[in-house]
């Protein structure tokens, strides 16, 4: 049975209540003892503190990220009171809107955060986040991909823009044009798809190595919008060495 899920408080789709396979990832990486007092992690989007809580639970000091102030908000009230000490809170959206010093950060999570990005922003944003990991940091993504049921009418176009060498392959402008399911009413009017051959290029070019990234189905996926095995996109690079990118405007 799928794992319930909760919508957002500012129609930026939906908040697992259990972990999913990115998420665990990131939480047995915090275990490790790689984000401590000086280089805590960051949860970019963090919705309702999923990952965040059990992070801090595993023992790290965490960044709670999210654009919605309610949602930090609820993540402190839902904090154990001895986890509260490691926890801090920064509102503001990815990527402009948060800044951090380079070399800073032991693990950055991105769970459903860059499929609401442009092409402009999340190239911006994986600069940005190259530059604030301290070397032997993680970056964990979590994306959504063309292969889900709702967008199976775009895969066709989506196939045909990877082929000829179209930039943002995955950019869709308006998402009624290509589906008109009613859970994508919680959702903004348009999103990025991404998969492997998308987004692997772009995070290598900062200087991170990608030790894995791949395609599958989420444990809490709906049943309505699954359809091939390949409905989300996971991957997890390493900072071996200092970024030699600068991160423009």
């Amino acid at each position: 049975m799928a794992r319930k899920l909760a919508l957002t408080r500012n129609n930026m789709g939906w908040a697992a209540e259990k972990p999913n396979q990115i998420n665990q990832l990131f939480v047995d990486f915090c275990a490790t003892g790689a984000c401590g007092e000086n280089s805590p992690a960051l949860d970019i989007g963090a919705a309702y503190g999923l990952a965040t809580i059990a992070a801090l639970e595993a023992g790290a000091n965490v960044i709670a990220n999210d654009l919605d102030p309610t949602h930090l908000e609820e993540i402190v009230r839902r904090t154990p009171e001895e986890s509260r000490q490691r926890l801090q809170l920064k509102a503001g959206k990815f990527p402009r809107e948060i800044h951090f010093e380079p070399g800073t950060l032991g693990a950055i999570h991105a769970s459903n955060v860059f499929h609401f990005l442009t092409g402009n922003q999340l190239a911006y944003g994986i600069r940005n986040a190259a530059r604030w990991l301290r070397p032997g940091g993680k970056l964990f993504v979590q994306a959504a991909t063309p292969y889900q049921a709702q967008f199976a009418s775009f895969i066709p176009e989506y196939e045909r823009r990877v082929l000829v060498g179209v930039k943002w392959p995955g950019w869709v402008e308006k998402i009624s044009r290509y589906s008109q399911h009613k859970k994508l009413g919680a959702m903004p009017a348009s999103i990025h798809l991404l998969d492997v051959r998308t987004l692997v290029p772009l995070i290598e070019a900062t200087g991170l190595t990608v030790e894995r990234a791949w395609l599958y189905q989420r444990d809490d996926f709906p049943r309505e919008l699954r359809l091939d095995g390949r409905e989300s996109f996971g991957l997890v690079a390493l900072k071996n060495k200092a970024s030699i990118l600068t991160a423009t405007t």
